[in-house]
């Protein structure tokens, strides 16, 4: 007789990430929440198929999407942001970032405002456990510039001969230390160095 194969665990069918997203169409509340979550995403897509074409649009845009999200109790989110804006993630990062021009000097100050808030809201969310720690990393190393990073800088001036040194001083710093000629030595059998 033939075991039945387990949702999950050892040998499930169900273990991998995108087997658990399959799952969610199994049920009525899964479809149900895909129906949501994707009815969501198409406002702010169908809003961007009118892109943005200047700075007074972006702010505008940008204002109507933060209400739209807090009217409809959606998490906004910097993919969303790009929906309704009307641009690729990319090119949003390329304006703030510099890389790329946006409408004026000014668009590069705009979205960084808009993804702070965006930050803050994960921010808060992750204090309060209600999203997973490993998430907020996630978005917050890739969206926001936070890095698992130490950075140690060694400058010129940490030289053990001191900040600046002339000859003069280098050549009595020198005479001060006994120099030792490795020709003054003689290698033995027994691997012990000892003065000629």
């Amino acid at each position: 007789m033939a075991e039945k194969q387990p949702a999950t665990g050892r040998g499930g069918k169900y273990n991998f990430p995108n087997a658990r997203m399959k799952r969610l169409e199994e049920t009525d509340k899964g479809r149900e929440l895909i129906s949501k979550t994707l009815n969501n995403h198409l406002v702010f897509y169908e809003v961007g198929q009118n892109p943005v074409k200047n700075d007074e649009e972006l702010c505008e845009r940008l204002n109507w999407f933060f209400r739209t999200c807090a009217d409809t109790g959606q998490l906004p989110t910097v993919e969303k942001m790009a929906l309704a804006l009307g641009y690729a993630i990319s090119t949003i990062y390329d304006w703030e970032t510099g890389r790329r021009g946006g409408f004026s000097s000014s668009t590069a100050t705009i979205i960084k405002k808009a993804k702070e808030v965006i930050q803050a809201m994960d921010g808060e969310l992750a204090l309060g456990f209600r999203i997973q720690p490993a998430v907020y990393m996630f978005r917050a190393k890739n969206y926001y510039g936070m890095r698992d990073q130490q950075d140690i800088v060694v400058s010129p001036s940490q030289t053990p001969l001191g900040d600046e040194v002339n000859a003069e001083e280098l050549k009595k710093k020198l005479d001060a230390n006994k120099i030792i000629d490795v020709d003054d030595f003689m290698i033995v059998e027994n691997d012990e160095i000892k003065p000629e």
